[in-house]
């Protein structure tokens, strides 16, 4: 997203095109996020890390991409297609993430990733602002981005192994005393004349 934010400046200065033609490609981003929602709230419901992984990695991909993208029109208007559905790929699933871990606290877990969110729509400026201060290149901001996005992938790859860990044998016994219960319940109601004898 921090590449989205100077997304308009870097077409006008870099680029070079005509103002007219930006809202266009901007539109276009928000064109690919719909879609890369579209894409993650299927994929994120069976594999949310898969949309995890794929959304960050093809994240930190672009960003190095746009880059070079920028200096021609022809190839930055796919890359800008392109991140935006990357970029929103990851929401679902994060989303879904969230609320799987906090199952039991549905209203926490919503405003935790809300405040997440926009604590980084905060801080990304910071970020960009310190290295524009400094002299570095506005394409500079791109690599801002696919260092952030990197550093996303480990933590995936964390939750991931996480929850591929066998359960303790607290919790066996629980799952299995749920079975154990359920199939009660179900035996009692395929045999009603054994309740009555």
């Amino acid at each position: 997203m921090i590449t989205f934010n100077y997304l308009a400046a870097m077409l006008a200065d870099i680029t070079a095109l005509p103002e007219a033609w930006i809202p266009a490609i901007l539109a276009l981003f928000g064109v690919g996020a719909f879609v890369g929602l579209s894409i993650g709230g299927r994929v994120s419901d069976r594999r949310p890390h898969l949309a995890l992984l794929t959304g960050a990695s093809a994240t930190v991909l672009l960003s190095v991409v746009m880059v070079a993208a920028i200096h021609r029109a022809w190839a930055v208007v796919p890359t800008v297609f392109l991140s935006g559905v990357a970029a929103f790929v990851l929401n679902p699933a994060v989303y879904g993430r969230v609320f799987a871990i906090a199952a039991e606290a549905p209203t926490l877990a919503g405003a935790t990733t809300v405040s997440a969110f926009q604590l980084g729509i905060s801080v990304t400026p910071v970020l960009a602002a310190a290295s524009l201060s400094r002299g570095a290149a506005l394409t500079s901001v791109c690599l801002i981005g696919a260092a952030l996005a990197a550093a996303a992938v480990p933590l995936v790859l964390l939750d991931r192994a996480r929850q591929a860990r066998p359960a303790g044998p607290a919790a066996a016994d629980a799952a299995s005393a749920t079975i154990r219960s359920a199939h009660g319940t179900a035996t009692a109601r395929v045999d009603p004349e054994g309740a009555r004898r």
